[in-house]
């Protein structure tokens, strides 16, 4: 017998035993009860993730930048994408509200990637800047030589046998397949930050345009927002910009990895970039998903296609990653190895034709 009933079964035995037992019992540990708050549910726990997850991602890019004094490998694109796509989820949740959890992280991400950019462009490497970066082609160069490569070097004139015989249904798709093409590399030009841009976004030498560019941008998208929404109050055209809001604001964040996959194709190294910010994105990308399918209320299918978009980029960041990290720089010294030993064959050969060469007679 324990020493509990022990306890209680002599006390029974008194005449005055029922207040006792009642004043022991009540002191007594409950060592086979776990008390967990009401409030604490997964959905309370998921959606705090959500929301700070930036912070511990974000924060730890921060702290490796300062410690390292230089912001090479990390594309600082990665700020303006989020910054512009936070932007457009709040503004859109001025139209039609969402899930006030989405909310929530779209603040904190605006709070996180202002402090990241500061620190980005406090330590940005000089080949960064718009000066030292790579001009890319211009878009009625690219357009003429398809042209050319199409129709030929004839011009229209009015010579309808000329006009006839250049406007053939395959001249036509192949120039519509490679006009197509040539907005495509554009696009994927615009997300390299080795290339120039149009009027140099994002890539300003000066500072001060960052700030003043965030600036203007937050504020004409919110008055307008306010405007649309609470003052014109019209409803079918309020309904339509906010769509088109957020669907732009989603298809911004989902481009968020193509900087960073440039980057590190042209250094063809992780110099710079940290795991931790590759698995918070991996687990970031998860929970949402998870969270937009089975948890979350008055969220359209866009959203989640859109993150899943995203999660396929940020696996094949992993694959860089993995690549650069453990394969490329074994295949590099390989190569070193056979261009040594190749040098070493040119050298012996060529002292040889050397001596052969002087020890023919004159």
């Amino acid at each position: 017998m324990s020493t509990e009933n022990v306890v209680i079964s002599s006390i029974v035995n008194n005449d005055n035993s029922y207040p006792v037992v009642d004043t022991l019992a009540s002191y007594l540990p409950r060592v086979d009860q776990f008390y967990i708050p009401e409030w604490l549910t997964v959905q309370f726990v998921t959606q705090n993730l959500i929301c700070f997850t930036p912070l511990i991602s974000y924060g730890t890019t921060v702290i490796s930048i300062e410690r390292s004094k230089t912001s090479l490998g990390f594309s600082i694109d990665i700020c303006a994408t989020m910054l512009i796509a936070s932007i457009l989820r709040v503004s859109y949740y001025l139209i039609t509200p969402y899930e006030i959890t989405l909310l929530r992280q779209a603040l904190i991400m605006i709070f996180i990637q202002l402090i990241l950019l500061r620190t980005t462009l406090i330590y940005r490497p000089e080949e960064y800047k718009y000066d030292n970066l790579i001009t890319v082609e211009p878009f009625t160069g690219l357009i003429h030589d398809i042209w050319i490569e199409c129709f030929g070097d004839e011009k229209f004139g009015w010579d309808w046998r000329v006009i006839w015989r250049c406007l053939t249904i395959k001249n036509i798709l192949s120039f519509t397949a490679k006009f197509v093409l040539v907005i495509l590399y554009k696009c994927l030009k615009f997300f390299d930050p080795s290339f120039k841009r149009f009027k140099s976004f994002w890539q300003w030498n000066d500072d001060r345009f960052f700030w003043k560019f965030l600036i203007y941008f937050s504020t004409f998208q919110i008055f307008f927002t306010i405007f649309i929404a609470k003052i014109l109050d019209w409803e079918e055209l309020a309904q339509w910009i906010g769509s088109l809001i957020g669907s732009t604001g989603l298809l911004v964040e989902s481009l968020l990895p193509l900087p960073q996959i440039s980057i590190l194709n042209k250094l063809k190294s992780v110099q710079g970039f940290k795991l931790i910010l590759l698995v918070s994105w991996l687990c970031g990308d998860t929970l949402k998903i998870t969270y937009l399918v089975f948890g979350a209320k008055n969220i359209s299918y866009i959203f989640v296609v859109f993150a899943l978009f995203q999660m396929s980029l940020d696996f094949y960041i992993g694959g860089q990653y993995i690549y650069y990290k453990y394969y490329y720089e074994s295949n590099e010294n390989s190569q070193n190895t056979e261009e040594i030993e190749l040098r070493e064959f040119n050298v012996t050969s060529s002292s040889k034709n050397i001596n052969i060469g002087h020890s023919q007679p004159s």
